[in-house]
């Protein structure tokens, strides 16, 4: 495997990161996409906020490469972190696109968060003749 290219002028934690796949602008760009995502579905629960948070936000950070290998010159070399906003806001369907356009795989993502809710039938009385 080969190690990610890393610019000479980042310090040894952002180096750190680099080398373990985490890109901080990325991060912080799919993070604020992920929260605009959110702001719109404001009704779901807190682990639905946060699950889509997260999502979103490790989606741009792992997905952008990959979409950006795919785009135009002037798109990779001037648009990377709106990429990264844009994969951030598509969360798991970004994913979803990603993987029916490179590899032709069909997959649903559509994944709910609920708790399994108990029966409300009651046990009837027998009524006494």
């Amino acid at each position: 495997m080969q190690e990610p290219e890393i610019p000479p002028d980042m310090n040894s934690f952002e180096q750190f990161l680099l080398r373990y796949g985490i890109h901080i602008g990325f991060i912080v760009s799919g993070f604020f996409g992920a929260l605009l995502l959110v702001s719109r579905d404001s009704a779901q629960k807190l682990s639905t906020t946060i699950a889509s948070i997260l999502a979103g936000t490790a989606c741009a950070n792992y997905l952008t490469p990959v979409v950006m290998s795919i785009l135009p010159e002037s798109v990779q070399s001037n648009g990377k972190y709106a990429v990264a906003f844009i994969m951030g806001f598509l969360g798991l369907k970004g994913l979803e696109l990603v993987l029916n356009k490179l590899f032709k795989v069909k997959v649903n993502v559509d994944v709910e968060l609920k708790k399994p809710t108990k029966s409300k039938t009651r046990k009837t009385r027998k009524e006494k003749p």
